[in-house]
């Protein structure tokens, strides 16, 4: 029996929740791969991911990277040991801290690596210093142009484009009990803000257009769908909420959602007017949860938003535009032929391009490349 070559994958905990873009693309490379067996740095508690996983319990508890001392401190040790390990994969955005210590653990363990950007920098000046490994994964044409454009050789990047697995969409009285669930009993239109609060101008752009967006269905509701990492964020949430006042029960937000899927799938439609993606995923993969219920997408036709946008699974506005906004929205939602075709656009685009078994695969022929297979 041949034994599977060996990938040490070097991330965040791995474990749930899982609503953490950077983390879900690790589990489904793990669970998805079919040739190498995964070194997963995970919590004690973890459920395990299968066949090609073996869990190496580093974390104490779920959390950041960049987590404690004694958390970071193993992190490190075992990176200087690699054992049967042939390939390090790690996933973070270049940084000096994490660039610096990935230097020496590939230096010490002389194995082949690889690094997924798993999210893009404030600036890319000075990436090449920090980009020490073999391959480098972007997520999309954008971060890899980016990168060869900061110097990067081009030899050593790669574009994967991240994947999810696809989703079957709820049926009506399904999605009906969802909206129940989040206070969203209604029988108009739907509409889910997944964003955030503080990188980029679109909380600020979808609450201008709302009165619009509200005015043209008497009964839609706005959701605004966004983590609280910070106080900022909660000052910035609080802002629009006055704003929005007036219009009662039919502006909710929401914080926490464990199934943020079926939430996202019980929408007519997603927004996401930003200009930067700045600390998320080049495609967010709650639009990609989107595309493959088919729910259509208004996004900034901005990079690397306007790549769905070249793909047809989505309409572009210009990014802090509310008034264009809210008529691609308002348009979207009074054309129910185009959104049924924007939205079949969408699920193929995630079945063709974005698919965790097209991810894991395109990963597995990198590794393979690495080792002269």
């Amino acid at each position: 029996m041949t034994t599977k070559p060996e990938v040490l994958m070097i991330s965040k905990p791995i474990a749930p929740p899982w609503n953490d873009s950077a983390k879900n693309i690790v589990r489904d490379q793990v669970c998805h791969g079919e040739r190498y067996t995964y070194r997963v740095m995970t919590t004690r508690d973890a459920p395990p991911l299968g066949k090609n996983a073996v869990m190496e319990p580093l974390y104490r508890t779920e959390g950041k990277l960049t987590g404690g001392i004694r958390q970071n401190a193993r992190v490190m040790l075992r990176g200087l040991f690699p054992g049967s390990v042939r390939i390090y994969h790690y996933f973070f955005a270049p940084n000096r801290v994490t660039s610096a210590a990935g230097r020496i653990q590939a230096l010490a363990a002389r194995v082949r690596t690889v690094q997924t950007i798993c999210s893009t920098p404030a600036s890319f000046a000075g990436a090449k210093s920090l980009l020490f490994t073999d391959r480098v994964i972007a997520l999309s044409q954008d971060t890899a142009d980016k990168l060869e454009g900061a110097g990067v050789s081009a030899a050593k990047i790669r574009l994967v484009r991240p994947g999810i697995v696809p989703i079957e969409r709820d049926g009506a009285s399904a999605r009906a009990e969802i909206r129940r669930k989040y206070g969203l009993a209604t029988d108009g239109p739907v509409i889910v803000f997944p964003g955030d609060y503080e990188f980029s101008s679109a909380s600020a752009t979808v609450a201008a257009a709302a009165p619009s967006l509200l005015d043209a269905f008497e009964s839609a509701v706005l959701v605004f769908a966004c983590r609280l990492k910070t106080a900022a964020a909660r000052e910035k949430q609080d802002m629009v909420a006055r704003e929005l006042a007036a219009f009662g029960d039919r502006v909710k937000f929401v914080n926490v959602a464990p199934d943020m899927p079926r939430l996202i799938g019980a929408a007519d439609i997603a927004v996401l007017p930003a200009e930067s993606l700045y600390a998320k995923m080049d495609i967010p993969l709650v639009l990609l949860e989107a595309m493959s219920q088919q729910v259509p997408l208004v996004v900034a036709n901005t990079a690397p938003l306007e790549e769905l946008v070249s793909l047809g699974a989505a309409i572009g506005v210009s990014p802090g535009d509310a008034t264009a906004l809210a008529s691609a929205t308002i348009s979207l939602l009074r054309d129910s032929k185009r959104g049924r075709d924007l939205g079949a656009a969408g699920a193929r685009a995630v079945r063709e391009q974005f698919s965790s078994d097209r991810m894991a695969r395109e990963v597995e022929e990198i590794y393979d490349e690495l080792l002269g297979k």
